[in-house]
């Protein structure tokens, strides 16, 4: 499951080599991808289930976000997948440094009214895991990690992985309308009202 869902991340273009890294909540822990091992190298054993304390209960040496990972887990219990990636629209918003603007109602699946952007710290670090914790808040399902990537959450490995998809769309789209122009942003009770109307999107 794991290496599937990186797999199709490095298919798509969201991440390149060993870059990136995955998380999923298990009975025995938090599963996420190995340190250093691209995805099309990784096999299903290659996944390090972690100890509340980030100590490895079993397998290799963890992703060196596992942190991150951790953190996010423990501050957002509802939640079953981390997807952290270095895509390229998503990396080059970040690295402007500033939110980016509801451009397009795809916001709403980001569970605010703009796509917010994490202050920068070196990557591993438990100040990193906290800024990123903090962007997202209670609600927030993504953000931009300054000068860094990108961190989508989802109630399954397969919703994290579609957000994170949905993260580099709207980024792209946010750079390219900002070619043409001054972007048309949207009005924060319209993303409300979108928002809402995505709770019955879908299949029941």
């Amino acid at each position: 499951m794991l290496v599937d869902a990186a797999r199709r991340l490095d298919a798509a273009g969201l991440n390149v080599n060993a870059s990136g890294n995955l998380s999923v909540r298990t009975a025995r822990g938090v599963l996420v991808t190995p340190s250093g091992i691209p995805p099309d190298e990784m096999v299903p054993g290659d996944g390090v289930v972690l100890a509340p304390d980030g100590a490895p209960v079993e397998g290799r040496v963890p992703t060196s976000e596992w942190r991150l990972h951790l953190e996010l887990h423990r501050r957002r219990p509802e939640i079953a997948a981390v997807v952290h990636t270095h895509s390229p629209e998503a990396t080059a918003a970040a690295a402007v440094g500033r939110p980016v603007p509801a451009v397009h109602y795809v916001v709403a699946r980001f569970g605010g009214r703009e796509l917010p952007c994490a202050p920068y710290a070196t990557y591993g670090s438990a100040e990193l895991a906290a800024n990123v914790a903090e962007a997202l808040g209670a609600r927030g399902t993504a953000c931009l990690m300054a000068n860094h990537g990108a961190v989508a959450l989802g109630l399954s490995l397969e919703s994290a992985v579609a957000l994170a998809l949905d993260v580099e769309w709207f980024c792209g789209v946010h750079r390219r309308a900002r070619q043409l122009g001054e972007p048309l942003v949207l009005a924060d009770d319209e993303v409300d009202r979108v928002s809402r109307l995505f709770e019955a999107y879908g299949q029941p």
